[in-house]
């Protein structure tokens, strides 16, 4: 028995099997009775595939037998146990069976710590590029035992798989089109990384983020009267509510590889520091040449930046322009950090503050709380929510789990709880700070953001550079390409040792470069990797030279694509300098097929 194993959370699987005999040993009293399987809290189809089952409340082991007999061969299996974890006594024979089960890969066992701490532990085990779902096997007497704890449980496991789920989904179908838009937009990037001043000039001085929850308009009046006792940071589609009511942000970010401007060309005030992530949509940056600062949360997309001589600072971000608001006033050093119309739930059954320029369909917006999630509201209760709002809600939490220094407020008055922030009512911050007399200085002096053509010319210089890397690793998946043919049904190891040769070299290759294949080639490698990982149609040595085959073929064949992009841009970056301003007008000339 391990002396610490109610403490802390023990982890059980094929490379710590010696950590059985830590759960299953003699006990005098005799164990907990095996789930009822047709007792279950939640409906289950056994006939899924590729599934990760939960199994909730005991690791007996005539339980988890029931389970791998109704489950696919192809799905995994983790107990988390809520009993007392030494309370089994196996026979020789439940014994071996386990193990093999462990040695499998199929099994693993969670057993002893908190709530969270298992989650945690669950949470490592998810492999979201190998698995298509997760279930809980979860009985009805379980969760009528342990309501809290069972709910505690799932919430916080459901919350982390969401970002893993969400963070998957969004590199797959986000990162080109920012990778697009970064080289779009990269002529307004000269000058250097003007994020850097801003290190900490807002030290221990209110900050405001305010969103487009539904919950705004309330705060609107009261805002409008108190707007100089904060750093006002505004996601961008909230503007033309403030310009309705006079509001005049100190920051205006963005983020999205699709937003337009929400406002006329160069109409944000010339005091409004224009925070733009420069992966945004290039219709909106280019709109406005005064008080850029542009940012990038994209690492890979950054390494390519900085080949082609381009100076960005990075800006974390949980996925919203919220969350990088959140990031910035980070960065500011603001505390402490207001939030308003931080919903993060469909309240109300609205989706965004009225006067909004981009509502949603009435019938879609019903579709998409049909399919939510209850979550704990600001005033207590359940209210519902969705998988995307949950990731940021999330986000939030662990931001602010992280900076214990920092005082988070949510004057939101409504919408989902934010564990960890503070709830108070707008008017009470506001009335704390006009007595504490923090009023603010301006966050950014007005300047014009212009064409310069010696950072145009550097643009292209860099273009050479990672042209000549993406040609570098062609030759290398034409020679991998053509070994795979030769190599035929029969491989031998010296072929295989080639291979390896080659794909280390691949590995290994300049970022940029790599990078820029890794992005135009995202799904089709993701589904490479993703069959090869649970060896769907796999049968030994020759299905794995095929699928080496297959991303040769797609790295050969987004190296051609990649030629045809840079020498647009080539094009394009011309033309910019031929124009010689900052106008929309000349995004005719950028976009690529």
């Amino acid at each position: 028995m391990s002396p610490d194993l109610d403490l802390q959370s023990i982890v059980i699987d094929a490379e710590r099997i010696e950590a059985f005999n830590w759960i299953y040993q003699a006990a005098d009293q005799s164990g907990p009775r095996p789930l009822d399987l047709d007792d279950l809290a939640v409906d289950v189809d056994w006939t899924r595939k590729r599934m990760l089952w939960m199994i909730y409340g005991s690791c007996h082991p005539d339980s988890i037998n029931e389970v791998f007999s109704r489950v696919t061969q192809c799905s995994r299996v983790v107990v988390l146990e809520a009993e007392s974890p030494y309370a089994y006594q196996l026979t020789i024979s439940e014994r071996d069976a386990l193990r093999q089960h462990l040695l499998a890969e199929r099994l693993t066992i969670i057993a002893g710590g908190p709530v969270a701490q298992r989650a945690v532990k669950l949470l490592e085990l998810v492999d979201v590029n190998s698995m298509d779902g997760w279930k809980p096997i979860l009985s009805q007497t379980q969760m009528n035992l342990r309501p809290s704890e069972t709910r505690q449980l799932f919430e916080k496991v459901a919350a982390g798989i969401n970002i893993k789920v969400m963070s998957k989904a969004t590199n797959l179908s986000v990162t080109m089109p920012y990778l697009r838009n970064a080289l779009i937009n990269a002529p307004l990037a000269s000058g250097g990384e003007y994020l850097q001043q801003w290190q900490g000039i807002r030290k221990d001085r209110p900050a405001l983020i305010v969103a487009a929850g539904p919950s705004l308009n309330k705060q609107l009046p009261l805002l409008a009267m108190n707007q100089d006792l904060f750093t006002i940071i505004a996601v961008d589609m909230v503007w033309p509510i403030l310009k309705a009511h006079g509001i005049v942000p100190d920051a205006i970010l963005a983020l999205d590889p699709e937003s337009v401007p929400s406002w006329p060309r160069n109409e944000i005030d010339e005091g409004t520091a224009f925070c733009v992530d420069i992966g945004c949509g290039s219709k909106l940056l280019w709109s406005n040449d005064q008080n850029h600062l542009l940012t990038c949360a994209n690492l890979s997309v950054y390494q390519i930046l900085k080949e082609l001589g381009v100076k960005v600072s990075l800006l974390s971000t949980g996925g919203s322009v919220a969350t990088s608001a959140f990031a910035l006033a980070e960065h500011l050093e603001a505390n402490p950090i207001v939030f308003i119309g931080q919903d993060l739930a469909l309240t109300g059954g609205k989706d965004h503050a009225d006067g909004y320029i981009n509502p949603y369909d009435a019938g879609l917006l019903s579709g998409r709380v049909e399919a939510g999630f209850d979550v704990e509201g600001y005033y207590g209760g359940r209210l519902r929510t969705e998988r995307q709002l949950l990731t940021y809600k999330t986000w939030y939490e662990s931001r602010i789990k992280a900076l214990p220094e920092r005082l988070i407020i949510n004057a939101t008055e409504g919408g989902a709880r934010i564990e960890g922030a503070i709830q108070l009512p707008f008017a009470t911050v506001c009335q704390e700070i006009q007595a504490a007399k923090l009023f603010k200085t301006p966050l950014v002096q007005p300047f014009k953001r212009g064409i310069d053509p010696e950072h145009i010319q550097r643009l292209a210089e860099g273009l050479v550079r990672i042209r000549n890397g993406i040609d570098a690793m062609k030759v290398l998946a034409e020679k991998g390409h053509k070994l795979c043919l030769k190599m035929g049904k029969n491989p031998n190891q010296k072929q295989l040792k080639r291979l390896d040769v080659l794909n280390m070299a691949l590995k290994n290759h300049h970022p940029s470069s790599k990078s820029f294949i890794d992005i135009l080639n995202s799904s089709n490698f993701d589904d490479i990797r993703y069959k090869t990982h649970i060896r769907e149609d796999m049968n030994g040595i020759e299905d794995a030279v095929r699928q080496y085959d297959k991303i040769y073929e797609n790295i050969i064949s987004s190296a051609s694509f990649a030629k045809e992009i840079l020498d647009h841009l080539d094009g394009f970056y011309k033309k910019v300098i031929e124009h010689g301003t900052i106008d929309p007008e000349i995004l005719k000339n950028a976009y690529f097929n």
